[in-house]
């Protein structure tokens, strides 16, 4: 009966067996079910409201950066692995001891490492990243040994900057520093809000969504999909109204490390962050339906990313479903109309 109620569900409602298994289609009625967004619709938002050519202003982070510079709020270099940019690295690590390296064209936190300088030793050991050392005669002069140690370190930089060229690590960019009220939440990782919004052809644009993720404590950021937590914002106030809940179903009233409790959590610079987003969707007249990460610094909100291709499910969790709640599909509707 189960298998071919999914059957079923793909056929009339457009949702997948992932849908029915992460949105709980098996425990929803008709009236509930028509109202949930499924990967089909989903789908079809996207197809209607961003042109594919322009994906790629999303889907590349540098072009991302380039394209709302205004609201980046950091600084960021990208690699050439047809270049030598070595020169390039060196000058920014010099200003940035700690780092994020970042796949260019990398998606839901893969592949992104926290690097800091200071263990750089440490960083070239745990990756088996060998360094050629010269042999010394005689007896060392203070003269002798500090010239010895500046080529040592730059050996140290230039075998870091080929593993990361080797690893498709192109993006460097300095570190957010989050607003204390978000560090309370979880200080192992940049605490974002995403903010789903559509843009009409009017350019009036309706915030169909509104949650935060916070990190689990462990990883370094804090994707749902990256093994993170979410839970809902009211849009108008940006209080947190809910418990929040991993991928794997397992909620949570505090944070597991933190012990600061999450529902009526109040993000700071809310207003501030929802206004930087409508001027930055003023920018995207091709690419209408965006989920944007934004991080809260202690100078206000800046963006991280642009989605062209919003996730759906992390609002539609079955474990936060009740029996007579409904989905954002009406919502939806009604901004698309």
């Amino acid at each position: 009966m189960i298998f071919l109620d999914v059957i079923w569900c793909g056929f009339r409602y457009g949702a997948g067996y992932t849908d029915y298994d992460v949105i709980g289609f098996y425990k929803l009625s008709h009236k509930q079910r028509v109202t949930m967004i499924t990967r089909g619709k989903n789908d079809k938002i996207v197809k209607k409201l961003n042109k594919r050519e322009y994906w790629h202003l999303f889907n590349n982070k540098s072009e991302f950066n380039e394209m709302f510079a205004k609201y980046i709020g950091r600084e960021w270099i990208l690699l050439n692995p047809n270049e030598d940019d070595l020169g390039k690295f060196r000058e920014f690590v010099s200003k940035f001891h700690l780092f994020f390296a970042k796949p260019n064209d990398g998606q839901c936190g893969k592949g992104i490492q926290k690097i800091d300088i200071v263990n750089i030793d440490k960083i070239l050991k745990d990756n088996n990243i060998k360094i050629e050392q010269e042999a010394t005669i005689g007896e060392y002069t203070k003269e002798m040994l500090i010239n010895d140690s500046g080529k040592l370190y730059d050996k140290k930089i230039k075998a870091l900057y080929d593993y990361l060229i080797r690893n498709r690590l192109y993006l460097i960019e300095e570190p957010i520093n989050q607003h204390e009220d978000m560090l309370r939440l979880n200080s192992s990782s940049v605490n974002t809000i995403r903010l789903v919004t559509v843009m009409n052809e009017k350019e009036e644009v309706t915030f169909m969504a509104s949650f935060v993720r916070i990190g689990n404590g462990v990883n370094v950021v804090d994707n749902f999909n990256s093994g993170g937590m979410t839970a809902k914002l009211d849009i108008d106030t940006g209080k947190i109204i809910e418990d929040a809940i991993n991928k794997e179903g397992k909620i949570f009233s505090e944070h597991p490390l933190t012990k600061t409790k999450i529902e009526g959590f109040q993000i700071p610079c809310f207003e501030e962050a929802k206004q930087m987003v409508i001027e930055a969707c003023k920018l995207s007249k091709y690419v209408r339906y965006i989920g944007w990460d934004v991080a809260i610094t202690k100078n206000g909100p800046i963006l991280v990313e642009g989605n062209q291709f919003p996730g759906h499910d992390i609002y539609q969790v079955a474990e936060k479903i009740g029996k007579d709640d409904l989905g954002v599909w009406p919502k939806f509707k009604k901004a698309l109309s």
